[in-house]
């Protein structure tokens, strides 16, 4: 089973940036941090391709997610280059949760709408 959710962009890696910058709320997501590791790793004397992390928070209090602690609607967006190519991606909250029966639909929404945020991204 895939641990992410991951899609090939046709686009540059600062037009990608700037697409999650633009949708994460019509998704219902808010940015909560943005880590640019390549400048972080640059400033260290590393030398690595392109990547943005985005911690994203679910903004949601409706059903399926009324209840549901705040750390299990965090999830996290990725957009980096591999070769010559840009990609986007996240990592899927059903594989990683042992969620029981009741909180399970939370995290099949959370991963059914970062999974229409990753498609609208790499559009």
């Amino acid at each position: 089973m895939d641990f992410s959710y991951k899609r090939f962009c046709q686009m540059t890696f600062v037009d990608a940036v700037e697409a999650v910058e633009r949708c994460v709320r019509s998704h219902g997501f808010i940015v909560e941090r943005a880590h640019d590791l390549q400048a972080t790793l640059a400033s260290k004397g590393f030398e690595i391709q392109p990547l943005r992390i985005y911690e994203l928070q679910f903004a949601s209090d409706e059903p399926p997610f009324t209840g549901v602690d705040g750390e299990f609607r965090r999830c996290r967006v990725q957009v980096y280059v591999e070769g010559d190519a840009v990609f986007v991606s996240a990592i899927r909250s059903t594989v990683l949760m042992d969620a029981e029966d009741d909180s399970l639909a939370c995290f099949e929404e959370i991963e059914h709408r970062v999974a229409e945020l990753v498609d609208e991204i790499a559009g």
